[in-house]
């Protein structure tokens, strides 16, 4: 291979330079575009987004939690920077989150297929092919077996994974800048410092939204020997140059500054050690990704959002010693061929080095491996199709391979990508909703309790008591069997009671829920909402005052718990503690100000309190914010009657009667107002629908007869026939 100056790029019209690159940014949309149909998922995003106020938004409080945060393990302010500008668009709907993902993804194809023109520009520069498309065609090809393979759907369609992406897409524009330094050192070195700074602070922004790139000195060092021969001798053999070395400190200082909070904030999760997980286990840990990885490139089937990690790992078992051997053979063979292929040895060190931090060294999640992983680390794999492309391309265009194997290969690369591209949308599907997502887990590992369980907790929001009885009650029979085999923090037998007691409260059967509650407080006496649990199923067992030390308990260990404080206060209110009460209520309003009922239990309790320019305030509030709710404007028409507003509290109950026909109530009361204000055929109507929507049996229907038959006498004294409506 020739290495010389890089012909300019004005001799290569606009259709050569950008029409490939609006191909790869079209095809990659498209194939994603399923990715604005997915939700949140319970996987990581209830906490990053569902339950977590602190990003929403970018106030001087919400930066400085942004910039010192480690909610759960990694250091990312500038991924959490983004998610706060995309609240402030968007709000909680997961399409924005979505959006910026798939964007970042789009940009990303994008800039690898620049750097990668730019890469081979800089190996083949004087041994271009005639064809002018030739290298940014396959510069294209290659970003869209990185961009549309299936194993990075993980990292595009997971909301939480925003960090790779981010990442990602700083670190490209690090090789771009980088690369753009090579190339003016070759020709005018007045822009060098430029480039190099450039490159720099784009590394500082890639770490700042995760720590994925901390090996990049390490790979720019390789990228040096080979292809940018700036550490390498006219004869080939390594030569070490002072100003290279020297010009990587600022990359190291980075790197060691990213990896230091990265391992400060493993410290902060349950991170497996080597008493668990032995530093042999962990080696032939990393033989298995690093072959697990290759593979899924070649065969992207059956991939999965969670490959358990056995717990008693042994790395005598057939499949970790294949891995090791497979790993040591590649290595060894590389070495070997390292004059004749530099190519094959640069990109294998480049993968393994940038994978190495996510092998399991350092462990801190239930896996064995994940897709998200592959990112980065499988890039070198893409530019080696591209340079395989752009070489075959070289060949046909001088005579030297046949037009008939051309267009062979050619036909074969378009269906291997047209097969990429069907199975990433299919593999975009799984990430629709928490319930695909654990559905498609159990399908590939059946025994899966981890995935039982976090599928009975959808299906228990769904509705679906039946089904997540079911699913709970799997988990915990398979719990001994998965909690000997796996390591899996995130599940526990806790989780799991927890769950199906909620599951038991909702089907009413509170003693079995109060069993599964004092399950997880006899594991776990500091879990605050099995405490608030156990409140209410002994409230629903008729034990108000056990409830009520038990909602005492539940927010002295998670004051944070707002459905607990609401309960509490609606307990109080019916003991009869009305100030209690409204300190509950105003308590949760404080930190969820939109939720209606809370302001109309509040009105309810100033009413009773004799506050009803509170009480009026209140359900004007609550009917502010559920406009529908006909009980609140029956219940505001009272207090307007009883502040003399007789029109007001009449057009309440007029309202509240027409979102609510067989409200009985409603024209009672309306009937009430009627009568103290002269209109009694009108309250004789109301009477009347009252007493036939009361029924025989009624306890209201007497007073409400008797309301009837006097206004009749009054009317028939002043000789009126009564009205009806």
């Amino acid at each position: 291979m020739s290495h010389g100056v890089p012909q300019g790029d004005s001799a290569v019209p606009a259709s050569a330079r950008y029409a490939p690159l609006a191909l790869v940014a079209l095809v990659v949309f498209l194939c994603f575009l399923r990715v604005l149909d997915c939700g949140f998922v319970d996987l990581d995003d209830t906490y990053i987004f569902v339950s977590n106020p602190n990003y929403r938004g970018l106030s001087p409080h919400h930066l400085a939690w942004m910039f010192t945060t480690f909610l759960l393990g990694p250091y990312q302010p500038l991924s959490w920077v983004t998610h706060g500008a995309v609240y402030l668009i968007w709000g909680m709907d997961p399409t924005g989150y979505h959006l910026g993902n798939l964007l970042l993804h789009v940009a990303n194809a994008v800039l690898f297929s620049l750097f990668t023109q730019r890469l081979l520009q800089l190996v083949w520069s004087l041994d271009r092919p005639r064809n002018v498309f030739a290298l940014p065609v396959s510069a294209a090809v290659g970003a869209l077996f990185f961009a549309i393979h299936p194993l990075r759907v993980e990292a595009v369609a997971w909301a939480t994974e925003r960090r790779e992406v981010l990442a990602s897409f700083f670190l490209l524009l690090t090789l771009l800048a980088y690369v753009r330094l090579e190339r003016e050192n070759r020709t005018d070195q007045s822009h060098v410092l430029r480039w190099w700074l450039m490159s720099i602070a784009c590394y500082a922004l890639s770490l700042l939204s995760k720590a994925t790139a901390m090996t990049l000195p390490v790979v720019l060092l390789v990228l040096d020997v080979y292809p940018l021969q700036r550490l390498t001798a006219a004869d080939g053999r390594l030569q070490l140059r002072t100003r290279v070395l020297v010009e990587k400190l600022p990359y190291l200082a980075l790197a060691l500054a990213a990896a230091a909070a990265a391992l400060y904030g493993q410290r902060q999760q349950a991170a497996l050690s080597l008493a668990d997980h032995g530093l042999s286990a962990r080696v032939a840990q990393a033989a298995y990704g690093l072959c697990f990885y290759l593979w899924k490139t070649v065969a992207p089937f059956k991939l999965s959002p969670l490959y358990s990690l056995a717990r008693g790992l042994d790395p005598t078992q057939p499949q970790f010693v294949a891995a090791v051997l497979v790993v040591g053979v590649i290595t060894t063979g590389l070495i070997g061929l390292r004059r004749r292929y530099p190519w094959a040895l640069v990109a294998w060190i480049c993968y393994v080095v940038t994978v190495s931090p996510l092998l399991g060294f350092v462990q801190s999640g239930a896996q064995i491996a994940a897709d998200r992983y592959t990112y980065v680390p499988c890039m070198p794999w893409a530019v080696l199709v591209a340079a395989g492309i752009y070489r075959l391309w070289d060949l046909a265009e001088r005579g030297r391979l046949a037009r008939p194997a051309w267009m062979a290969i050619a036909a074969a690369i378009v269906a291997e990508l047209g097969l990429f591209g069907v199975r990433t949308v299919q593999q975009t599907g799984v990430w629709k909703d928490s319930f695909s997502l654990w559905d498609h887990v159990l399908s590939i590992e059946p025994s899966n309790a981890l995935a039982y369980k976090n599928r009975g907790h959808e299906r228990r929001l769904r509705g679906d008591l039946d089904g997540a009885l079911a699913d709970l009650n799997e988990a915990l029979r398979g719990e001994s069997e998965y909690l000997r085999t796996y390591w899996a923090p995130a599940y526990s037998p806790v989780n799991a009671h927890y769950d199906r007691g909620k599951v038991l409260e909702a089907q009413g059967n509170s003693e079995a829920a109060i069993a599964d509650f004092n399950f997880v407080i006899r594991l776990d006496p500091s879990h605050g909402p099995a405490h608030a649990g156990r409140a209410r199923a002994l409230q629903a067992e008729g034990d108000p005052d056990g409830a009520l030390s038990e909602y005492d308990e539940a927010l002295r260990l998670f004051p944070e718990d707002v459905e607990a404080v609401i309960n509490r206060g609606n307990l109080r209110q019916a003991r009869g503690d009305l100030p209690g009460a409204i300190a509950d209520f105003n308590q949760a309003l404080t930190v969820e100000p939109e939720r209606f009922e809370v302001y109309y239990n509040r009105a309810n309790a100033k009413k009773a309190m004799g506050d009803l320019d509170g009480a009026l305030a209140d359900y004007t509030e609550a009917l502010h914010r559920k406009p529908e709710y006909g009980s609140a404007y029956n219940n505001r028409g009272n207090v307007r009657k009883a502040k003399g507003d007789l029109a007001g509290a009449i057009a309440d109950y007029t309202e509240a009667i027409r979102l609510d026909p067989q409200h009985a109530n409603a024209y009672t009361n309306r009937g009430n107002a009627r009568r103290d204000s002269g209109d009694l055929g009108g309250a004789v109507a109301d009477y009347s629908q009252a007493v036939r929507l009361a029924g025989p049996s009624a306890p209201n229907r007497a007073p409400l007869e008797r309301n009837l038959a006097a206004i009749r006498q009054q009317l028939a004294g002043r000789g009126q026939a009564p009205s009806a409506e």
